[in-house]
């Protein structure tokens, strides 16, 4: 920002440079079919471990996605499978995966929090769905077990092919966690680091 006298004394002219002015957002790019967010890990990070970190969150959301779409689920627990669907998924995404992503990018220690939240209520409700706790143990080991009692096979086997997903899924989600663990008690390390030091100059 420059400034000058103008011919009319007593006003200055005021010019602003654009080139100072921060840019302006990335547009959103997520998802494609209707973009509400932005979303490029390849471009928001240059640390290749946080990539690798972020790449893998990013494939449990997918994956959790492709589980939850599971047609027999679908077939025979409506109610259960629109909660799977649409909640699951976009909780994912939103609460954990994306928190994990602004925690890296900003070295946001809150971010880490809702990120340690969000894979906390994941790995809860992979262990409570995997034994089948949830719809009165209509899914997970018990409704499989249930189905083959009673000669639903088919729907034994999709169930069971079910648990198979939810079981690995929920072991991923608690390395990823075991994963960044460490950064984040780098990063509170940092954080005492500096308040100490802040107050230690206020003194």
């Amino acid at each position: 920002m420059t400034s000058r006298p103008s011919s009319q004394s007593g006003y200055t002219v005021i010019l602003i440079d654009n080139a100072m002015l921060p840019p302006p957002p990335p547009p959103s790019n997520w998802p494609k079919c209707y973009p509400i967010v932005y979303h490029n890990i390849e471009a928001d990070f240059t640390n290749e471990d946080f990539k690798k970190k972020l790449r893998r969150s990013y494939f449990l959301f997918k994956s959790i996605s492709i589980t939850y779409l599971n047609g027999a689920q679908i077939v025979f627990q409506i109610i259960a499978s629109a909660l799977y669907l649409f909640l699951m998924p976009i909780g994912d995404f939103f609460l954990r995966h994306m928190s994990l992503y602004f925690g890296y990018k900003m070295n946001s220690e809150m971010m880490f929090r809702y990120y340690f939240l969000g894979e906390s209520i994941v790995i809860m409700f992979g262990i409570f769905i995997g034994i089948g706790f949830i719809n009165d143990g209509s899914s997970g080991t018990l409704g499989a077990v249930k189905l083959f009692e009673r000669g639903y096979y088919v729907a034994g086997v999709f169930t069971g092919i079910f648990l198979i997903f939810d079981v690995v899924q929920t072991i991923l989600h608690i390395i990823l966690t075991a994963q960044v663990c460490p950064f984040i008690n780098t990063l509170e390390a940092k954080i005492s680091r500096f308040v100490a030091a802040d107050v230690l100059l206020a003194r």
